[in-house]
């Protein structure tokens, strides 16, 4: 688990699945919460695609698998559950309160309790019960309509919607426990197409506007903005000019003549083109080293469209110790924050044995030889 941090001290149940949820016991973990990941005993292998998304989700975590299918595996989730403060779930809405731990019921025992339920749609509706994964919240909230190029067919979007929602969900459990000062828990039901549509708002508040349609690289207010080949395999620079002093400093760098230009509006569509043919001449000819330095020189908003391997040489990060080698995963990357001056040391112990008698024992006060015969039976993992 995560060293410090301003979280040190709670304890998370983090009994999620996917994406969405697992990042969002992530991030608490990563500002120092003690979070405990139950999954269930037969928990697919690293070779399935839900495992090989969530194993980077685990660092920071203790794992531990319990049947709660199983009466005395619920009692065990159950003691858990009363012995910490946040609670995570992102099932289907039923399953969980199918099982016996919704929140009226574990609020009875814990009244202190901070339970976030994520889900693609949300409870209290005819369309609740439907199972979603972030192609369909995409789809659903409308982004998936706004992604693309003008020509082109909606673009699917991906994990940006899943760590959207899990997101969401770490902010929410958060403000649960800062809802502690009044001496009550709290219950929080989020759906994931919610939280996109609320971080689309713009779109929809477009006053007397068309509906806004899909306009790839371009953008509605800065020219060029777009992303240009440059020599070499698969390198590219991006460029965003965002006034007039920008885009004259372009148009004299790739030898663009059409005069001057006080705002993107004087510009056709003609002359559009022009400029983006322009463009490409000229990054086709440099690497794109040579012409992110030439741009930046100038005064142009530019810089390269990196890849894995750029981000893994990236001098800055390794300065900010972005990096942190983890037991069991290997190289992670580290929360986006420093606290106190310094980013948190990521630990990880991934050592099942570790983690029972951590959990079971250390929390539960269960004996070796109960732990024992449970894993027998099959109610632990």
């Amino acid at each position: 688990m995560s060293q410090g941090g301003p979280l040190a001290g709670l304890r998370v149940i983090d009994f999620t699945w996917a994406a969405m949820g697992p990042y969002a016991g992530y991030l608490l973990a990563g500002l120092g919460a003690e979070v405990i990941q139950v999954s269930r005993p037969l928990k697919a292998t690293a070779n399935s695609t839900t495992a090989s998304i969530t194993r980077f989700f685990d660092v920071g975590k203790t794992c531990i698998r319990v049947n709660v299918k199983e009466l005395r595996g619920k009692k065990i989730l159950h003691d858990l559950i009363d012995k910490s403060d946040i609670f995570l779930e992102n099932f289907r809405p039923g399953v969980i309160e199918g099982l016996g731990f919704d929140f009226e019921t574990l609020s009875q025992t814990n009244k202190n309790l901070v339970m976030i339920s994520g889900s693609a749609l949300g409870r209290g509706g005819q369309e609740s019960g439907y199972v979603g994964y972030a192609p369909i919240f995409s789809a659903l909230s409308g982004l998936a309509d706004l992604t693309g190029f003008e020509d082109g067919r909606p673009t699917e979007i991906r994990y940006p919607c899943d760590l959207t929602s899990g997101a969401l969900m770490a902010f929410a459990a958060i403000a649960g426990v800062a809802n502690l000062k009044r001496r009550e828990g709290s219950y929080v039901d989020l759906a994931a197409r919610d939280a996109l549509l609320w971080t689309l708002t713009s779109s929809f508040a477009l006053s007397g506007k068309a509906i806004n349609h899909r306009k790839g690289n371009n953008h509605e207010t800065i020219f060029p903005h777009g992303v240009y080949r440059c020599a070499g395999e698969d390198q590219w620079v991006t460029i965003a000019a965002r006034d007039n002093r920008q885009r004259q400093a372009l148009f004299q760098l790739i030898g663009y003549t059409a005069g001057h230009v006080a705002d993107t509006d004087s510009l056709s569509n003609q002359d559009r083109a022009a400029v983006e043919s322009a463009i490409t001449a000229w990054a086709s000819s440099l690497d794109t080293e040579k012409a992110v330095a030439t741009l930046q020189s100038q005064g142009v908003s530019a810089f390269a469209s990196v890849d894995a391997k750029d981000i893994w040489q990236d001098k800055h990060l390794r300065c900010r110790h972005f990096f942190q080698y983890t037991t069991d995963v290997g190289w992670v990357a580290s929360p986006p924050w420093f606290l106190q001056g310094g980013r948190a040391a990521i630990s990880h112990n991934g050592d099942a044995s570790s983690a029972r008698e951590r959990v079971f024992s250390g929390i539960l006060g269960i004996n070796s030889e109960a732990i024992e015969a449970l894993l027998i039976e099959g109610v632990l993992g």
